[in-house]
């Protein structure tokens, strides 16, 4: 019976990897949709709602976490937001949309249940898996594909797979965990090393401010770990990084490496010179959120007028005021901020003098800087119902819950089949 047990597990186990591979995959090629179309890939990720819902059933009890709860009244409020402001303003398109959010919200339940069944060493591999998905790719569309490959006038580079503004995530959402699992969990170090700066070259290919503000939190979040398990490795990573920095700058300052077309280094360009464009739309934004609260005015009401015409402000916090109203900002901001109140509710949990406990410390750090990099996003993009956007977050968090909680696998996986 206990041979029957295992090979349950282990099929489940694998399936639950397959699962989230494919999900962290639809992430790092989440502009695919604009290729196959935007019903293929929901399609896409059906595939993963469905294969998650037929396995939820072996590890989900009738109890639900508190944080799974807290999560899901999250949404709650995040869906009821769209239906009351839909109905209001007897608008379809925020009521279609409030539909796809329905639909974020099964997926996520889907995920963070069978997330559990899923070790370190898994989300190392995927993580792997994607840098070198989203590095293939991007690769073949610039120098094999070429119709794919796209390279906009300030020099972002991306693909019709991973546009400029896409590209980004890939990297700066999974390297936390290639590094992780090089530090902490004994993993290649040649080959986690070679990975990270596979990462680096596709980010600075986009040149994204975004991106390499989260990338430089999620690094400090990493050196402040390793500066109080391991000071020694905190004080080299340090110098290495303030060492590739400056011969980076010597490098191009000889014209030995370019990042775009500018008289500087793009991304430096563009962290320089501010973002006056972002600074009207934070103005507009207000001015229609005091125009539609307490109910909203619908999805994508909250706009700019720019360069001769209308755009969706570029901040999802003020947009869910304006185009959902106060129950959507109030859904939006549980949702971003308590994943950062459960960690830092659980860390005392962590024991540092075990090595299994500052793995998952470690990987729940990972996690986290994601998470954070997620709610930071938003306060530089539109509000969206798309899965590429909300996949992100969907599986941040998933991971999170591993390892605050100390989900011992094994253990979990009897219980479920007894």
């Amino acid at each position: 019976m206990s041979g029957n047990t295992g090979g349950k597990n282990l099929k489940s186990n694998a399936a639950t990897f397959w699962m989230m591979l494919l999900a962290c995959v639809l992430i790092v090629l989440g502009d695919v949709r604009f290729i196959i179309g935007s019903i293929g890939y929901w399609l896409a990720w059906s595939v993963v709602g469905f294969a998650g819902f037929f396995l939820t059933g072996t590890v989900f009890s009738r109890k639900i976490s508190v944080d799974l709860f807290v999560y899901l009244i999250g949404f709650f409020l995040v869906f009821i937001s769209f239906i009351l402001s839909g109905f209001v303003n007897q608008d379809m398109y925020t009521l279609y949309q409030g539909f796809k959010m329905f639909c974020v919200m099964v997926i996520f339940f889907c995920i963070y249940i069978n997330a559990k069944r899923l070790s370190g060493d898994d989300f190392y591999i995927i993580s792997m898996v994607c840098i070198a998905v989203g590095l293939c790719f991007f690769l073949l569309c610039k120098y094999v594909y070429k119709d794919f490959y796209i390279l906009l006038g300030d020099g972002r580079q991306g693909s019709l797979f991973a546009y400029p503004g896409v590209l980004w995530k890939t990297p700066v959402f999974f390297t936390g965990f290639i590094i992780s699992g090089a530090i902490f969990a004994g993993k290649n170090k040649v080959l986690a090393l070679l990975a990270v700066i596979a990462a680096m070259y596709l980010l600075i290919m986009d040149s994204s401010r975004t991106g390499f503000l989260i990338i430089a939190m999620i690094a400090l979040l990493f050196i402040m770990l390793c500066a109080y398990l391991k000071p020694k490795l905190a004080v080299i990573c340090s110098l290495l990084l303030l060492i590739s920095g400056i011969c980076l700058l010597v490098l191009y300052g000889g014209g030995f490496i370019s990042f775009g077309h500018a008289d500087e280094p793009l991304v430096l360009n563009r962290l320089a010179a501010g973002d006056p464009i972002r600074a009207k739309m934070l103005l507009d934004g207000i001015t229609h959120a005091e125009e539609c609260v307490p109910l909203g005015c619908g999805f994508g009401t909250a706009t700019s007028w720019v360069d001769g015409g209308p755009m969706v402000v570029h901040n999802a916090y003020l947009s869910s005021i304006g185009d959902l109203g106060v129950a959507g900002f109030i859904g939006m901001a549980v949702l971003m901020i308590s994943p950062i109140v459960f960690f830092l509710c659980n860390i005392r949990h962590f024991n540092v003098l075990d090595s299994e406990s500052t793995k998952k410390l470690a990987f729940s750090i990972a996690a986290m800087g994601g998470g954070i990099g997620y709610a930071f996003l938003l306060m530089l993009h539109p509000l969206s119902t798309e899965l590429s956007e909300w996949g992100i977050w969907i599986v941040m968090v998933s991971i999170l819950s591993v390892f605050s909680k100390h989900v011992d696998v094994n253990k979990l996986n009897v219980q479920a089949e007894a």
